[in-house]
């Protein structure tokens, strides 16, 4: 089975203590039983405000990967596009972004062109499956509901990222996302961000539909914090006909991975492909919206799922150094 979980790690910086980065570390070694691979989001990397370039965040991602080495764990390896200074939205100057953790001895990742933070991976058809023409790289990240525009009222927001793997001989197409943000502070406003969310959910099922409808049994996962609930529009546009939320499986009193105002939200899922979903399973341990903030590691709790596919590292080492494998 290959495990995988998405947990939003609340603005996490260089600059946070060593007490915080033990405790996600141990969320991911003990809670999560160090999934194969891991979206996160909102990792954080503050530079100086003229700053108007990619700002990467290899220090954080680092420091994550030794800290959960220390706590047992595997030695992940890690990808993102940098975004462009002060261009993905949330909290001012924190320029926060999604990203993969990733074991390499349990899945096969080649980088596959040089994207940048404007540039758009495509889905290439050919014979055989088909592939992403960057690897990784970001789903439509010109589009306004990325970008933002002010015809709509929509503001700057985090671009999706795709990474193409492959196990058991097949291609596994990851989509993180972090959607955006429900804050608002009028109804007119929520109007707005609403839409855009929308708008978000319809490009990337777009995106993923190409996938599926060149290979409708292929592996595509897309996972995040989607900053809506199960049975919302935001999810009905992103699953369409093609996906389908594990977070179903979950007992309605124990879906939740956030809260507010003391009552438990469900705003990170992960959705599957049909090939995916019969035996898929998943999971929300409540390390963060059940305890004390004093001892939260974030303000979400990660959602670990377990998937049908059986891994070969025969396979692995046999794929490693060919160009045409992603």
């Amino acid at each position: 089975m290959l495990t995988l979980a998405t947990f939003n790690l609340c603005n996490l910086g260089i600059d946070a203590s060593d007490e915080r980065y033990s405790r996600l570390a141990g969320h991911i070694t003990r809670d999560l039983d160090a999934p194969n691979i891991i979206a996160v989001q909102e990792i954080k990397a503050v530079v100086d405000a003229t700053e108007r370039g990619p700002v990467p965040a290899d220090a954080v991602y680092r420091r994550l990967i030794k800290a959960i080495i220390e706590q047992g764990g595997p030695q992940y390896s890690y990808c993102e596009i940098p975004p462009l200074a002060q261009q993905d939205g949330g909290q001012a100057g924190f320029n926060i972004r999604v990203g993969l953790l990733f074991d390499q001895q349990s899945v096969a990742f080649h980088e596959r062109g040089r994207g940048g933070p404007q540039d758009a991976t495509t889905v290439e058809i050919g014979e055989g499956p088909p592939r992403l023409s960057l690897n990784p790289g970001r789903i439509e990240p010109r589009h306004p509901a990325f970008t933002g525009d002010l015809t709509h009222h929509w503001a700057p927001a985090r671009k999706a990222l795709a990474v193409e793997f492959r196990v058991a001989g097949k291609p596994l197409f990851v989509i993180v996302c972090h959607l955006k943000s429900m804050r608002a502070s009028n109804r007119r406003e929520r109007e707005y961000t609403k839409k855009q969310r929308h708008t978000q959910a319809t490009v990337i099922h777009e995106f993923v539909q190409r996938l599926l409808d060149r290979d409708p049994d292929g592996y595509v996962v897309v996972l995040g914090d989607m900053n809506d609930s199960t049975g919302s529009k935001t999810l009905e546009l992103l699953q369409g006909r093609s996906l389908r939320n594990l977070l179903e499986k979950i007992p309605k009193k124990k879906r939740y991975s956030f809260r507010a105002g003391g009552r438990g939200l469900t705003l990170d899922h992960v959705l599957v492909s049909r090939s995916l979903w019969l035996k898929g399973v998943a999971r929300i341990p409540h390390v963060n919206s059940d305890v004390p903030m004093e001892e939260q590691a974030s303000d979400h709790d990660p959602v670990w799922a377990g998937l049908p596919i059986h891994r070969s590292p025969t396979e692995y080492n046999a794929l490693e150094g060919r160009d045409e494998v992603g």
